[in-house]
């Protein structure tokens, strides 16, 4: 018996139905979509968090610059 004919050595074919060979872009969009489906707010608290600090830099600069 050689390498080659054992079982967890052997890929798949083509025409077993299995899943293809996924490039990288539908990888990354499977992830994409898998991570927005655990957490369909997310786009809602990262734009909340971007107004927060928004807020406290120019709150920030308007007290650097009566300082002086």
């Amino acid at each position: 018996m050689g390498i080659r004919d054992r079982d967890y050595m052997k890929r798949p074919s083509d025409d077993d139905g299995g899943e293809p060979n996924n490039s990288a872009e539908s990888r990354a969009e499977q992830m994409a979509r898998k991570f927005f489906h655990k957490y369909p707010r997310f786009f809602v608290y990262f734009c909340i968090g971007i107004a927060v600090l928004l807020v406290i830099a120019v709150v920030v600069a308007r007290i650097s610059n009566s300082k002086h």
